[in-house]
């Protein structure tokens, strides 16, 4: 969720944008009723978590029936992209013995999206020490539930209350990966307390995703770009809760499906009491295409093809280096000309579901580096280029 700042720190509305890590963060499919929370770290690990790896870098695999891209310098341009951001934002300085994602536009604190995306990086290429620093650091500053809250200060203190579910979902996710990356139930058991932790926080009755512990259902704010559904499959399996892989997933594709619009866009945010798509598809909702992404190259998920089906042909029709960082969602007119991979990078991630030339377009404008000179752009640089090349895997199923 992008945080508000005031025009004198932020300067223009450009500047606003670019911030975007501001974010307060933001199985089957037979419904049911909702499952109670899962063993958190009581049980064995269950089939494929736990126990696989390790999966060093370069994987360069593909997922189903989606492609990966045919850019013959990937996998360098991958490593290249990751070494640039983690000698840019990753810094011991203020981290307590740990390490932490530092965004200069919050004052060179941290915000718990961009642990997340850290995690996530330094799982899929192989580096453990930053993983366990990364993680290290959010553990230090967990709030009362068990998660990380999401805005820290460049000294450690909390700037911001409460957690962020996309940080919290990212960050378990990350650690359900390096569970099978490096063989370890630490990791798994500490997936599940954090799993279990949004699942008692962050879900409604009715299995809608809150954006944060006090959002939710009955006419309050829903970010369809928080929902993950590849990875609440997982979810599912590692705490033994049907939950996740049912109702939770049922009624977040009901909800995301009406918001998408004929484009296949959806708006930064919307309510569950009254859904539409319209509004503006910006620095919160570009994310939602490498989420639902995800569900249909790992799972085969028609919803999530349905969706990509849209926005597939929306974006490769405008070219890769032509996407702007802004859309109006019902008709797809553009609202903001500037070029950058926190929109460029998940549009060629939806390309992956068969528009090849869309996604290493948009490959290869991040191996350029063009525009990402934020943190916040240039985590989601990294992440989407790691999924591009065919690194960023479910090891569940491998």
């Amino acid at each position: 969720m992008i945080k508000s700042l005031s025009l004198s720190l932020c300067g223009v509305s450009l500047a606003l944008f670019l911030i975007g890590g501001c974010a307060k963060g933001d199985g089957g499919s037979n419904g049911g009723s909702m499952g109670t929370a899962g063993t958190g770290g009581s049980a064995p690990p269950p089939p494929g978590l736990g126990q696989g790896g390790p999966f060093t870098f370069p994987q360069s695999k593909t997922s189903g029936a989606c492609t990966i891209t045919s850019v013959a310098t990937a996998v360098s341009a991958t490593q290249n992209a990751y070494n640039s951001w983690k000698s840019t934002f990753v810094t011991s300085n203020g981290a307590n013995g740990a390490l932490r994602v530092q965004s200069p536009q919050h004052q060179s604190g941290t915000v718990s999206e961009g642990i997340g995306y850290g995690m996530i990086a330094a799982v899929y290429m192989y580096d453990r020490p930053t993983f366990d620093g990364l993680w290290n650091y959010a553990k230090m500053h967990l709030d009362s539930n068990g998660l990380m809250n999401w805005q820290i200060s460049s000294t450690g203190g909390i700037v911001g209350m409460g957690s962020a579910t996309d940080a919290d979902e990212d960050i378990a996710w990350a650690l359900l990966m390096a569970s099978d990356q490096w063989s370890s139930v630490d990791y798994l058991n500490d997936a599940r307390a954090v799993i279990d932790a949004i699942y008692g926080t962050a879900i409604a009755g009715d299995g809608t995703l809150k954006p944060d512990q006090y959002g939710g259902a009955n006419g309050t704010t829903y970010d369809p770009d928080y929902f993950s559904p590849a990875y609440y499959r997982v979810f599912a399996r590692a705490t033994d809760n049907p939950a996740w892989s049912g109702i939770i997933l049922d009624r977040n594709y009901t909800l995301t499906t009406t918001l998408s619009a004929p484009k296949g866009l959806v708006p930064n945010s919307s309510t569950t009491g009254n859904p539409t798509a319209t509004g503006t598809y910006g620095y919160n909702a570009c994310r939602w295409l490498w989420r639902i992404a995800m569900d249909y190259c790992f799972n085969g998920e028609p919803r999530a093809k349905a969706i990509l089906d849209k926005a597939g042909p929306f974006f490769n029709g405008i070219g890769a280096t032509n996407i702007g960082d802004g859309y109006n969602v019902a008709d797809g007119s553009q609202t903001s000309p500037n070029h950058n991979m926190a929109f460029i990078g998940p549009a060629g991630i939806a390309g992956m579901a068969g528009w090849q030339s869309l996604l290493d377009g948009a490959f290869m404008f991040g191996a350029g580096g063009a525009g990402d000179n934020a943190y916040f752009t240039n985590s989601l640089r990294v992440v989407t280029m790691i999924m591009m090349s065919g690194n960023l895997l479910d090891y569940a199923h491998q």
